[in-house]
């Protein structure tokens, strides 16, 4: 099975939702058979807060594909620094050298 590895750093934002894109193409991704990861670093972590600038619909999609075999781990600088203590269920805490681990078993990644 293909492995497929997104990376989100860009934040959530209303206009130009680059957290929106990564999340309908780890959809489309699933859909298409393969292992989907989603790794979240930087502003990317601010998707997990409830906040007005977050798709709700995007949110609830990430629910859908969590449960869907969508594995999602967060860097753990970036949490702290967002000064984000708790997860979602089905979201794990991790580190760059995590991120290392699955790029290099990666068969694709993308970066928003």
């Amino acid at each position: 099975m293909t492995i497929a590895l997104i990376i989100l750093h860009a934040g959530p934002d209303v206009e130009k939702s680059r957290a929106d894109t990564a999340i309908r193409l780890a959809g489309a991704m699933l859909a298409d058979n393969k292992d989907v990861r989603l790794f979240l670093a930087g502003q990317g972590v601010q998707f997990l807060q409830h906040t007005n600038t977050t798709n709700d619909s995007t949110r609830a999609l990430l629910g859908e594909l969590l449960e869907l075999g969508l594995e999602v781990q967060c860097c753990g600088s970036s949490l702290k620094a967002q000064a984000m203590e708790t997860l979602p269920a089905g979201v794990s805490k991790s580190s760059m050298k995590g991120l290392s681990g699955w790029i290099s078993t990666a068969d694709e990644v993308v970066c928003f």
